[in-house]
């Protein structure tokens, strides 16, 4: 879109506002200007607007069921309506509305289209809304259009996904299309192993939305989805995080790395493992349970490197009774590799087999002894063969 198609969009945008507003009327035009006002103040953390945006939905909803059937011969109007069931409105509101004759043929598409969206019709809405081009929609309507096209494509093209994502945020800057836009591409970056564009979508987010009411539960989501897809597979991958970290709130790094440092001994990914334990441990914020974990998992990582004597020390002197349960049995298996390290298995047994010791006591456990004890019999031969570790 040119500067001044922009400009010209933004200006009639403008008139159309201020006639809905003329003589006190409360056109679906003029009140979802406001629902958007205030969807803009929760995606910057205003609680306020986030407990209002229920009852001005109730009354949109309320006045676009009531409205002078002479309204929706305006375009913007009928708009509106779209962008209000495409913001959370009850689509019953104007189902009727979507059977009008009257209404042009190519917003009656759109509307069918978004009431298919919100209505779970997944195949009706792609090909009511799949061939629209966003870009020559109403500004007002077209980012959500784009969002949700992005949606509907996710499970086929994630690229084509993340494209859609990105014109939704640059249709609706500042408000709660981009914030969302980003939180979604954030999680299909992961999903794609995209770690670049997963941690500059990561970095935006904060950087632009951190006092969202949602971010909270994104920074916890953000490091679930490192952990989970291993998306820190090695030192050069983990380092790509660095800025992410940084970009986090301080009371939040911790809880970062942890996520990755536990993820990573699971895997038997010990380098990575031992250094997001130690950047865990040299955050200013965190609690007793939180630096037992930071030092269980270093020195669970570090028993298989330099300084077997001390890591095996420090990793029984862990009070498993500071642990998170799940972390327990973790302990244990740790602790089980680490005792067989120095000397050979019995004949019948192997160092990788879940049932030696007994001590891996769930799944997780016995997959973290057969991983860890693959990385530790990787490293012996490396050493009888003289080869560096």
């Amino acid at each position: 879109m040119t500067a001044r198609r922009l400009l010209i969009a933004l200006a009639t945008l403008f008139i159309s506002w201020a006639g809905a507003r003329a003589g006190g009327v409360s056109s679906p035009l003029a009140m979802l200007a406001d629902l958007q006002n205030l969807q803009a103040k929760i995606a910057q953390g205003d609680k306020a607007a986030y407990a209002a945006q229920p009852a001005m939905l109730h009354d949109m909803a309320v006045a676009i069921a009531n409205a002078d059937p002479d309204l929706w011969k305006q375009p913007d109007n009928v708009h509106a309506a779209v962008a209000f069931v495409l913001s959370g409105g009850p689509p019953r509101a104007v189902a009727p509305l979507a059977e009008s004759e009257g209404i042009d043929k190519e917003d009656r598409q759109l509307l069918r289209g978004a009431l298919a969206y919100v209505l779970g019709r997944e195949e009706e809405a792609q090909n009511l809304l799949g061939g629209v081009d966003a870009r020559t929609l109403d500004l007002r309507l077209a980012g959500q259009v784009a969002f949700v096209q992005s949606l509907l494509v996710s499970s086929r093209d994630k690229k084509k996904s993340v494209e859609l994502l990105d014109l939704a945020r640059l249709l609706a800057p500042g408000g709660l299309v981009e914030e969302a836009a980003l939180r979604r591409e954030i999680l299909v970056s992961g999903e794609m192993r995209d770690v670049d564009r997963f941690t500059l979508s990561a970095c935006q987010y904060l950087n632009r939305f951190s006092k969202s009411i949602y971010a909270e539960n994104l920074v916890r989501s953000i490091a679930q989805t490192v952990a989970r897809l291993g998306l820190a597979e090695n030192l050069v991958d983990f380092h790509k995080f660095d800025n992410l970290a940084a970009s986090l709130p301080v009371d939040a790094r911790r809880g970062f790395y942890l996520a990755i440092s536990r993820a990573a001994l699971v895997d038997g990914k010990v380098a990575v493992a031992e250094a997001a334990a130690r950047l865990s441990l040299a955050q200013p914020y965190g609690d007793r349970i939180e630096d037992a974990r930071g030092k269980f998992y270093g020195a669970a990582a570090r028993v298989l490197g330099d300084g077997y004597e001390q890591s095996l020390a420090e990793l029984n002197a862990i009070d498993a009774k500071q642990l998170p349960k799940p972390d327990v049995a973790l302990l244990a298996a740790a602790r089980d590799v680490a005792s067989r390290l120095r000397s050979p298995p019995p004949p019948d047994e192997s160092p990788a087999s879940p049932a030696a010791g007994g001590t891996a006591k769930n799944d997780e456990g016995v997959m973290a002894t057969i991983h860890l004890a693959e990385t530790a019999l990787a490293r012996s031969d490396r050493l009888a063969n003289g080869r560096p570790q």
